[in-house]
Protein backbone atom coordinates (compact mmCIF):
# COMPACT_ATOMS: atom_id res chain seq x y z
CA UNK A 1 0.00 0.00 0.00
CA UNK A 2 1.58 3.39 -1.16
CA UNK A 3 -0.76 5.58 -0.37
CA UNK A 4 -0.02 8.48 2.87
CA UNK A 5 -2.04 7.32 6.06
CA UNK A 6 -2.80 10.43 8.24
CA UNK A 7 -3.32 9.96 12.17
CA UNK A 8 -4.59 12.55 13.91
CA UNK A 9 -3.91 13.34 17.35
CA UNK A 10 -0.10 12.70 18.86
CA UNK A 11 -1.04 11.40 22.14
CA UNK A 12 0.28 8.14 23.57
CA UNK A 13 -2.97 6.34 21.47
CA UNK A 14 -1.71 7.83 18.45
CA UNK A 15 1.93 7.92 18.82
CA UNK A 16 1.92 3.95 19.34
CA UNK A 17 -0.52 3.57 16.44
CA UNK A 18 1.51 6.24 13.99
CA UNK A 19 4.42 4.21 15.15
CA UNK A 20 2.74 0.26 14.18
CA UNK A 21 1.91 1.40 11.04
CA UNK A 22 4.86 2.77 10.06
CA UNK A 23 6.82 0.09 11.28
CA UNK A 24 4.86 -2.23 9.13
CA UNK A 25 5.98 -0.02 6.06
CA UNK A 26 3.45 2.68 5.60
CA UNK A 27 3.63 6.09 4.70
CA UNK A 28 2.74 7.84 7.93
CA UNK A 29 2.18 11.87 8.90
CA UNK A 30 1.12 12.32 12.45
CA UNK A 31 -0.53 15.22 12.89
CA UNK A 32 -1.50 17.18 16.31
CA UNK A 33 -2.38 21.05 17.01
CA UNK A 34 -0.08 20.74 20.28
CA UNK A 35 3.12 19.33 21.37
CA UNK A 36 3.10 15.85 21.08
CA UNK A 37 1.94 13.98 24.48
CA UNK A 38 1.57 17.12 26.21
CA UNK A 39 -2.62 17.06 26.81
CA UNK A 40 -3.85 13.40 28.98
CA UNK A 41 -0.83 11.52 27.79
CA UNK A 42 1.17 13.61 30.36
CA UNK A 43 0.28 13.16 33.32
CA UNK A 44 -1.35 9.90 33.45
CA UNK A 45 -0.85 7.52 36.27
CA UNK A 46 2.08 5.62 34.02
CA UNK A 47 0.94 1.80 34.54
CA UNK A 48 0.24 -0.87 32.18
CA UNK A 49 -3.17 -1.72 34.77
CA UNK A 50 -3.81 -5.40 32.38
CA UNK A 51 -5.86 -6.38 35.65
CA UNK A 52 -8.84 -3.96 35.17
CA UNK A 53 -11.18 -6.06 32.97
CA UNK A 54 -13.97 -5.20 34.89
CA UNK A 55 -16.29 -1.69 33.74
CA UNK A 56 -16.10 0.74 35.65
CA UNK A 57 -19.95 0.87 35.21
CA UNK A 58 -20.37 -2.54 37.73
CA UNK A 59 -23.81 -3.95 39.43
CA UNK A 60 -25.57 -1.46 41.33
CA UNK A 61 -23.52 1.50 40.39
CA UNK A 62 -26.36 3.44 40.41
CA UNK A 63 -26.80 3.59 43.54
CA UNK A 64 -23.70 5.33 44.13
CA UNK A 65 -25.35 8.75 42.34
CA UNK A 66 -26.26 10.49 45.29
CA UNK A 67 -23.06 10.26 46.96
CA UNK A 68 -20.89 11.39 43.89
CA UNK A 69 -23.18 14.14 43.69
CA UNK A 70 -22.84 15.19 47.37
CA UNK A 71 -19.49 14.93 47.88
CA UNK A 72 -17.07 16.77 45.65
CA UNK A 73 -14.17 15.58 47.10
CA UNK A 74 -15.15 11.91 46.89
CA UNK A 75 -12.78 9.43 44.57
CA UNK A 76 -15.70 9.55 41.79
CA UNK A 77 -17.69 12.97 41.64
CA UNK A 78 -20.25 14.76 39.50
CA UNK A 79 -20.60 18.37 39.17
CA UNK A 80 -24.24 19.51 39.52
CA UNK A 81 -24.15 22.28 37.26
CA UNK A 82 -22.85 19.86 34.62
CA UNK A 83 -25.89 16.93 35.62
CA UNK A 84 -28.41 17.95 32.64
CA UNK A 85 -25.70 17.68 30.02
CA UNK A 86 -23.81 14.07 31.39
CA UNK A 87 -27.47 12.45 31.93
CA UNK A 88 -27.54 10.74 28.62
CA UNK A 89 -24.14 9.41 29.45
CA UNK A 90 -24.77 8.46 32.86
CA UNK A 91 -27.92 6.66 31.78
CA UNK A 92 -26.02 4.50 29.41
CA UNK A 93 -23.48 3.92 32.23
CA UNK A 94 -26.48 2.57 34.20
CA UNK A 95 -27.06 0.64 31.73
CA UNK A 96 -24.23 -0.96 30.74
CA UNK A 97 -24.31 -1.82 34.33
CA UNK A 98 -26.37 -4.56 34.02
CA UNK A 99 -24.96 -8.42 34.87
CA UNK A 100 -25.20 -9.80 31.43
CA UNK A 101 -23.61 -5.96 29.73
CA UNK A 102 -20.87 -6.36 32.49
CA UNK A 103 -20.04 -10.07 32.01
CA UNK A 104 -19.57 -9.54 27.96
CA UNK A 105 -17.71 -5.87 28.47
CA UNK A 106 -15.45 -7.96 30.90
CA UNK A 107 -15.07 -10.28 28.21
CA UNK A 108 -14.17 -7.54 25.35
CA UNK A 109 -12.05 -5.39 27.63
CA UNK A 110 -9.57 -8.91 28.78
CA UNK A 111 -9.28 -9.53 25.17
CA UNK A 112 -7.46 -6.49 24.75
CA UNK A 113 -5.79 -6.30 28.02
CA UNK A 114 -4.07 -9.66 27.90
CA UNK A 115 -2.44 -9.14 25.00
CA UNK A 116 -0.87 -5.09 25.78
CA UNK A 117 2.65 -6.08 27.39
CA UNK A 118 3.14 -8.54 24.23
CA UNK A 119 1.73 -5.87 21.80
CA UNK A 120 3.99 -3.07 23.79
CA UNK A 121 7.61 -5.42 23.45
CA UNK A 122 8.56 -4.64 20.40
CA UNK A 123 7.59 -0.83 20.61
CA UNK A 124 9.82 -0.64 23.64
CA UNK A 125 12.63 -2.11 22.24
CA UNK A 126 13.02 -0.65 19.41
CA UNK A 127 12.71 2.79 21.04
CA UNK A 128 15.34 2.09 23.41
CA UNK A 129 13.23 2.11 26.54
CA UNK A 130 13.51 -0.84 27.92
CA UNK A 131 14.93 1.00 31.47
CA UNK A 132 11.96 2.81 31.36
CA UNK A 133 9.36 0.00 31.35
CA UNK A 134 9.27 -1.51 35.36
CA UNK A 135 7.94 -4.62 35.49
CA UNK A 136 7.87 -5.10 38.77
CA UNK A 137 3.91 -6.02 39.42
CA UNK A 138 1.31 -4.08 41.49
CA UNK A 139 0.19 -4.18 45.23
CA UNK A 140 -3.31 -3.49 45.95
CA UNK A 141 -3.37 -2.43 49.54
CA UNK A 142 -6.29 -3.39 52.00
CA UNK A 143 -6.64 -2.27 55.77
CA UNK A 144 -7.58 -5.67 57.24
CA UNK A 145 -8.68 -9.52 56.15
CA UNK A 146 -12.37 -8.47 55.99
CA UNK A 147 -11.32 -5.77 53.58
CA UNK A 148 -9.75 -7.96 51.41
CA UNK A 149 -12.28 -10.45 51.82
CA UNK A 150 -15.07 -7.69 50.03
CA UNK A 151 -12.68 -7.49 47.30
CA UNK A 152 -12.38 -11.22 46.78
CA UNK A 153 -15.25 -12.15 44.43
CA UNK A 154 -14.01 -8.92 41.80
CA UNK A 155 -10.42 -10.72 42.12
CA UNK A 156 -12.18 -14.30 41.49
CA UNK A 157 -13.93 -13.08 38.17
CA UNK A 158 -10.93 -10.91 37.18
CA UNK A 159 -8.97 -14.46 37.31
CA UNK A 160 -11.78 -16.47 34.91
CA UNK A 161 -10.50 -13.89 32.80
CA UNK A 162 -7.03 -14.50 32.67
CA UNK A 163 -5.43 -11.91 35.49
CA UNK A 164 -3.08 -13.78 37.74
CA UNK A 165 -2.98 -12.83 41.75
CA UNK A 166 -2.27 -13.84 44.74
CA UNK A 167 -2.57 -12.47 48.53
CA UNK A 168 -0.05 -11.44 50.62
CA UNK A 169 -0.32 -11.37 54.26
CA UNK A 170 1.20 -8.58 56.33
CA UNK A 171 4.34 -9.49 56.78
CA UNK A 172 4.46 -10.37 53.01
CA UNK A 173 3.79 -6.53 52.44
CA UNK A 174 6.40 -5.53 54.22
CA UNK A 175 9.31 -7.89 52.77
CA UNK A 176 7.52 -7.20 49.80
CA UNK A 177 7.40 -3.00 49.41
CA UNK A 178 9.74 -1.97 52.99
CA UNK A 179 8.65 1.59 52.17
CA UNK A 180 5.09 1.47 53.13
CA UNK A 181 3.69 2.03 56.51
CA UNK A 182 2.82 -0.65 59.25
CA UNK A 183 -0.95 -1.24 59.22
CA UNK A 184 -1.72 -2.74 55.92
CA UNK A 185 -2.67 -6.21 56.70
CA UNK A 186 -3.25 -7.60 53.12
CA UNK A 187 -2.64 -7.02 49.79
CA UNK A 188 -3.39 -8.57 46.89
CA UNK A 189 0.13 -8.63 44.04
CA UNK A 190 -0.77 -8.80 40.29
CA UNK A 191 3.05 -9.52 38.96
CA UNK A 192 1.70 -8.96 35.46
CA UNK A 193 1.13 -5.18 36.47
CA UNK A 194 3.92 -2.85 34.99
CA UNK A 195 4.62 1.03 34.76
CA UNK A 196 6.63 3.50 33.20
CA UNK A 197 8.77 5.77 35.04
CA UNK A 198 7.54 8.69 33.70
CA UNK A 199 4.52 8.48 30.97
CA UNK A 200 5.35 12.04 29.25
CA UNK A 201 9.00 10.69 28.35
CA UNK A 202 7.95 7.52 27.51
CA UNK A 203 5.08 8.85 24.93
CA UNK A 204 8.51 10.59 23.92
CA UNK A 205 10.85 8.15 23.30
CA UNK A 206 8.01 6.37 20.83
CA UNK A 207 7.40 9.46 18.91
CA UNK A 208 11.19 9.50 18.45
CA UNK A 209 11.41 5.69 17.28
CA UNK A 210 8.52 6.95 15.11
CA UNK A 211 10.25 9.43 13.27
CA UNK A 212 13.86 7.84 13.43
CA UNK A 213 12.15 5.19 11.06
CA UNK A 214 10.98 7.70 8.47
CA UNK A 215 7.14 8.59 10.18
CA UNK A 216 6.77 12.45 9.88
CA UNK A 217 5.18 14.38 12.61
CA UNK A 218 3.68 18.04 12.03
CA UNK A 219 2.38 20.30 14.76
CA UNK A 220 -0.88 21.62 12.92
CA UNK A 221 -4.75 21.25 13.59
CA UNK A 222 -6.82 19.08 11.68
CA UNK A 223 -9.97 21.00 11.70
CA UNK A 224 -12.44 18.65 9.08
CA UNK A 225 -12.31 15.73 7.60
CA UNK A 226 -12.10 15.77 3.50
CA UNK A 227 -14.75 13.64 1.78
CA UNK A 228 -15.02 12.53 -1.97
CA UNK A 229 -17.44 10.31 -2.98
CA UNK A 230 -18.43 8.55 -0.05
CA UNK A 231 -14.44 8.16 0.99
CA UNK A 232 -12.45 10.12 3.29
CA UNK A 233 -9.31 10.87 1.21
CA UNK A 234 -8.01 13.30 3.79
CA UNK A 235 -7.59 16.36 6.37
CA UNK A 236 -8.40 19.94 5.86
CA UNK A 237 -6.11 21.90 8.40
CA UNK A 238 -7.29 24.97 10.06
CA UNK A 239 -4.79 27.36 8.22
CA UNK A 240 -6.61 26.02 5.21
CA UNK A 241 -4.37 23.17 4.11
CA UNK A 242 -6.09 20.13 2.37
CA UNK A 243 -3.45 17.18 3.12
CA UNK A 244 -4.59 14.13 1.19
CA UNK A 245 -4.57 10.66 2.50
CA UNK A 246 -5.43 7.12 1.60
CA UNK A 247 -6.58 6.34 5.11
CA UNK A 248 -7.46 8.90 8.14
CA UNK A 249 -7.60 7.51 11.85
CA UNK A 250 -8.55 9.72 14.54
CA UNK A 251 -7.07 9.53 18.09
CA UNK A 252 -7.69 12.25 19.12
CA UNK A 253 -9.10 11.94 22.99
CA UNK A 254 -11.50 13.66 23.94
CA UNK A 255 -11.39 15.81 20.73
CA UNK A 256 -12.12 13.25 18.43
CA UNK A 257 -16.14 14.08 18.63
CA UNK A 258 -15.37 16.75 16.27
CA UNK A 259 -14.62 14.34 13.66
CA UNK A 260 -17.64 11.94 14.69
CA UNK A 261 -20.54 15.28 14.58
CA UNK A 262 -19.22 15.80 11.07
CA UNK A 263 -19.99 12.77 10.23
CA UNK A 264 -23.24 13.09 12.01
CA UNK A 265 -22.27 10.18 14.22
CA UNK A 266 -24.05 10.18 17.67
CA UNK A 267 -21.55 8.82 20.06
CA UNK A 268 -21.38 9.70 24.20
CA UNK A 269 -17.77 10.81 24.71
CA UNK A 270 -17.36 12.61 27.68
CA UNK A 271 -14.43 13.69 29.82
CA UNK A 272 -13.85 11.69 32.91
CA UNK A 273 -11.10 14.38 34.46
CA UNK A 274 -8.28 13.12 36.36
CA UNK A 275 -5.89 15.17 38.68
CA UNK A 276 -2.23 14.17 40.04
CA UNK A 277 0.49 15.44 41.96
CA UNK A 278 4.08 14.91 41.42
CA UNK A 279 6.23 14.74 43.30
CA UNK A 280 9.51 14.59 41.75
CA UNK A 281 11.54 14.66 45.08
CA UNK A 282 9.69 12.77 47.52
CA UNK A 283 12.58 10.32 48.49
CA UNK A 284 10.62 7.14 48.70
CA UNK A 285 12.02 4.09 47.35
CA UNK A 286 9.02 2.08 46.16
CA UNK A 287 9.66 -0.43 43.75
CA UNK A 288 5.59 -1.92 42.88
CA UNK A 289 3.22 0.39 41.48
CA UNK A 290 0.87 0.79 44.31
CA UNK A 291 -3.22 0.88 44.94
CA UNK A 292 -5.11 1.74 48.34
CA UNK A 293 -8.05 -0.17 47.59
CA UNK A 294 -10.04 1.68 50.63
CA UNK A 295 -8.56 5.71 49.16
CA UNK A 296 -9.53 4.99 46.03
CA UNK A 297 -6.09 6.19 44.34
CA UNK A 298 -2.61 4.93 43.52
CA UNK A 299 1.17 5.98 43.76
CA UNK A 300 3.40 5.46 40.96
CA UNK A 301 6.95 5.62 41.38
CA UNK A 302 9.01 7.87 39.30
CA UNK A 303 12.91 7.69 38.64
CA UNK A 304 15.27 8.61 41.67
CA UNK A 305 12.74 8.30 44.68
CA UNK A 306 9.95 10.28 42.86
CA UNK A 307 5.99 10.20 43.70
CA UNK A 308 2.94 10.40 41.53
CA UNK A 309 -0.21 10.28 43.29
CA UNK A 310 -3.54 9.61 40.70
CA UNK A 311 -6.64 8.16 40.52
CA UNK A 312 -9.08 10.65 41.48
CA UNK A 313 -12.25 11.04 38.65
CA UNK A 314 -14.37 13.69 38.14
CA UNK A 315 -17.32 13.72 35.40
CA UNK A 316 -17.58 17.67 34.60
CA UNK A 317 -16.84 19.36 31.32
CA UNK A 318 -13.77 19.43 29.53
CA UNK A 319 -13.31 23.18 29.87
CA UNK A 320 -14.74 24.10 33.17
CA UNK A 321 -12.05 25.04 35.99
CA UNK A 322 -9.62 22.60 37.92
CA UNK A 323 -10.62 21.99 41.59
CA UNK A 324 -7.61 21.56 42.61
CA UNK A 325 -8.16 20.54 46.30
CA UNK A 326 -9.14 17.06 44.35
CA UNK A 327 -5.74 16.72 43.73
CA UNK A 328 -4.19 18.33 47.43
CA UNK A 329 -5.94 15.46 49.37
CA UNK A 330 -3.87 13.03 47.61
CA UNK A 331 -1.14 14.10 50.01
CA UNK A 332 -2.56 13.07 52.88
CA UNK A 333 -3.74 9.79 51.79
CA UNK A 334 -0.33 8.78 50.42
CA UNK A 335 1.07 9.93 53.70
CA UNK A 336 -0.82 7.25 55.28
CA UNK A 337 0.99 4.83 53.25
CA UNK A 338 4.98 5.63 52.69
CA UNK A 339 4.95 8.01 55.69
CA UNK A 340 6.11 11.45 54.98
CA UNK A 341 8.13 12.74 51.81
CA UNK A 342 9.49 16.26 50.52
CA UNK A 343 7.03 18.65 48.43
CA UNK A 344 10.12 20.03 47.04
CA UNK A 345 8.93 21.01 43.51
CA UNK A 346 5.83 19.56 43.58
CA UNK A 347 3.26 19.95 41.13
CA UNK A 348 -0.52 19.62 40.40
CA UNK A 349 -2.32 18.65 37.01
CA UNK A 350 -5.46 17.98 35.71
CA UNK A 351 -6.14 16.15 31.98
CA UNK A 352 -9.15 14.83 30.42
CA UNK A 353 -9.29 11.34 30.01
CA UNK A 354 -11.64 10.40 26.67
CA UNK A 355 -14.24 7.85 28.31
CA UNK A 356 -17.31 6.52 27.13
CA UNK A 357 -20.21 4.90 29.49
CA UNK A 358 -18.78 1.12 28.97
CA UNK A 359 -15.30 1.61 29.39
CA UNK A 360 -14.56 -0.20 26.46
CA UNK A 361 -12.53 2.28 23.67
CA UNK A 362 -14.04 2.39 20.05
CA UNK A 363 -11.25 1.08 18.00
CA UNK A 364 -11.73 0.38 14.09
CA UNK A 365 -13.55 1.77 10.58
CA UNK A 366 -16.17 4.25 10.62
CA UNK A 367 -19.69 2.27 9.46
CA UNK A 368 -20.27 3.97 6.27
CA UNK A 369 -17.31 5.77 5.05
CA UNK A 370 -14.48 4.02 3.21
CA UNK A 371 -11.03 5.18 4.40
CA UNK A 372 -11.64 6.75 8.15
CA UNK A 373 -10.73 5.08 11.59
CA UNK A 374 -11.53 5.83 15.32
CA UNK A 375 -9.54 5.03 18.15
CA UNK A 376 -10.35 7.22 21.14
CA UNK A 377 -12.28 6.58 24.53
CA UNK A 378 -9.78 5.00 26.29
CA UNK A 379 -10.74 6.48 29.67
CA UNK A 380 -7.90 5.51 32.36
CA UNK A 381 -6.38 2.60 29.91
CA UNK A 382 -5.07 5.09 27.17
CA UNK A 383 -1.35 3.88 27.91
CA UNK A 384 -2.04 0.43 29.04
CA UNK A 385 -4.28 -0.52 25.30
CA UNK A 386 -2.07 2.16 23.22
CA UNK A 387 0.19 -0.35 21.51
CA UNK A 388 -3.04 -3.30 20.91
CA UNK A 389 -4.86 -0.08 19.73
CA UNK A 390 -2.17 0.45 17.07
CA UNK A 391 -1.92 -3.31 16.50
CA UNK A 392 -5.65 -4.12 15.68
CA UNK A 393 -5.92 -0.62 13.66
CA UNK A 394 -2.16 -1.85 11.74
CA UNK A 395 -3.94 -4.72 10.79
CA UNK A 396 -7.76 -3.26 9.62
CA UNK A 397 -5.88 -1.02 7.56
CA UNK A 398 -3.81 -3.58 5.91
CA UNK A 399 -6.50 -6.54 5.45
CA UNK A 400 -4.67 -8.67 7.69
CA UNK A 401 -6.07 -10.92 10.12
CA UNK A 402 -5.99 -9.68 13.68
CA UNK A 403 -7.00 -12.83 15.52
CA UNK A 404 -9.76 -11.06 17.74
CA UNK A 405 -13.07 -10.46 17.79
CA UNK A 406 -13.67 -6.77 16.93
CA UNK A 407 -17.03 -6.29 17.13
CA UNK A 408 -16.96 -5.01 20.67
CA UNK A 409 -15.15 -2.16 19.75
CA UNK A 410 -16.99 -0.97 17.08
CA UNK A 411 -18.29 2.46 16.60
CA UNK A 412 -21.88 1.30 15.72
CA UNK A 413 -22.64 0.26 18.80
CA UNK A 414 -23.82 3.27 20.16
Amino acid sequence: MSERVIVVGAGIVGIATALQLRLAGLDVLLLDRGEPARETSYGNAGALAVSDVIPLAEPGVWRRLPGWLLNPLGPLAVRWRYLPTLAPWLARFALASRPARVASLTRALAALLNRAAADYAPLVARAGLDGMWRRHGALTLYRDAAELEQALPAWRRKAEHGVAWQTLDQAAVQDCEPALRDGWARAVKVAAWSHVDDPYLFSRGLLDAFVAAGGVFEQAEAAALSERGGKVDGVVCADGRMLAAGQVIVAAGIWSDRFTRQCRYRVPLESERGYHVNLPKAGVALRHFIQCASESFVILPLADGGLRLAGTVELAHRDAAPDWRRAEILLDKARGIVGDFSTEDMTLWMGNRPSLPDTVPVIGPAPDRAGLYFAFGHGHLGLTLAATTGALLRDMVLQRPSGLDLHPYRLARF
